[in-house]
């Protein structure tokens, strides 16, 4: 075998060009780069914004380690807009425990898309709860997708922001009395930023004490009336 140095630059890559590299098991063999981009689409060896891969199993209603399953054993060739409930094993196609990470998604919009087919996508709002020692339930509504759930195909699970809005709080309008603290619960669990406008659209900056993440007191040094704003 010649000097890797002495060969050529393939300065036109493309997806049948091969690889040489040792099998685990057989020994000395080529590897298309197309099946190393698969096996790399299908593994969750590389992390990419977060998402996490997984295989679809129809009609079952257990996942297996690194699987998903529709609830009920829902089956192949089902419509992703009539998907309302998915289970998650807590081990992911790379075997780890991502039982965590699966919680995260709790509130928040999510993306399910098949790894080798793009144009086949959902967006859901999802609730998630781990009721089992090894499984996620993942409760979803529909937002909007295309195509249908394959059987044995590999999904990536992420979250998208499109849709989602930070949390907002606005109070009625407050007759305030100098020097006299409000107390505002705005039940954001979050410490938000606090802009007061009066009446006649007037920015009006307060003394503003926050209690915890859900309530804060504010408190002026002459009686006006004003809504209040928490974002």
């Amino acid at each position: 075998m010649a000097r890797l140095s002495t060969y050529n630059v393939d300065t036109d890559v493309s997806k049948t060009d091969l690889l040489i590299g040792t099998d685990s098991s057989s020994g000395t063999k080529n590897f298309p780069l197309q099946s190393i981009a698969e096996f790399l689409n299908e593994s969750s060896l590389l992390n990419v914004n977060g998402q996490v891969i997984y295989k679809f199993e129809a009609s079952t209603n257990t996942p297996s380690a690194g699987t998903f399953v529709i609830s009920g054993g829902g089956s192949s060739g089902s419509n992703l807009n009539s998907i309302s409930h998915l289970i998650f094993h807590h081990l992911n196609s790379n075997q780890n425990n991502i039982a965590q990470y699966l919680n995260y998604f709790n509130g928040l919009f999510v993306m399910l898309t098949q790894t080798d087919d793009q144009n086949t996508f959902a967006l859901y709002s999802a609730t998630v709860s781990s009721n089992t020692a090894n499984q996620t339930d993942f409760y979803l509504s529909f937002i909007e997708g295309n195509g249908v759930i394959t059987g044995d195909k590999y999904y990536a699970l992420s979250y998208s922001p499109k849709g989602q809005t930070d949390k907002t709080f606005i109070s009625n309008e407050i007759s305030f009395n100098a020097n006299s603290p409000v107390t505002i619960n705005h039940n954001l669990n979050k410490f938000p930023s606090v802009t007061t406008v009066d009446t006649t659209g007037a920015h009006i900056i307060g003394d503003v004490q926050h209690i915890n993440a859900n309530s804060f007191k504010i408190t002026f040094n002459v009686p006006f009336s004003a809504k209040v704003y928490a974002n």
